[in-house]
């Protein structure tokens, strides 16, 4: 389990989902929810002091009463903070100097953009 798991309980749709770093970084999901599309961005870690999913959960905590309960509320959490796409790419462009994992997040998102802008625009091409 995970972040995706968790937003998925929480209610949504995820449409892609992509890590950004190695034992540390950033993951971004472009997820459907209350009708539309939206994006988050989290960061995880490799222990339970740097991630915020493995603190909340232990190994064996799928096997616990309420355990989807909490973690629907846990996707929630981070689905409430959804951004628009250009405020992420923002984040990422700030830091992509020093930060390659950075770039590559850049990369990979900057085509939806792309997308997002053409939807608005009343194409779908």
């Amino acid at each position: 389990m995970g972040y995706q798991q968790a937003l998925e309980a929480a209610g949504a749709k995820v449409l892609n989902f992509w890590e950004f770093g190695s034992y540390q970084g950033d993951w971004v999901a472009q997820v459907e929810c209350d009708g539309s599309v939206k994006w988050v961005k989290g960061g995880y870690g490799s222990c339970s002091g740097c991630d915020a999913f493995q603190s909340e959960f232990g190994y064996l905590d799928e096997e616990k009463p309420g355990y989807q309960k909490r973690l629907a509320e846990f996707g929630k959490s981070y689905l409430s903070d959804a951004q628009p796409l250009e405020a992420i790419l923002k984040g990422f462009y700030e830091t992509a100097s020093w930060d390659s994992d950075a770039k590559e997040a850049i990369e990979t998102l900057e085509p939806f953009l792309g997308k997002q802008l053409r939807l608005r625009k009343g194409s779908a091409k």
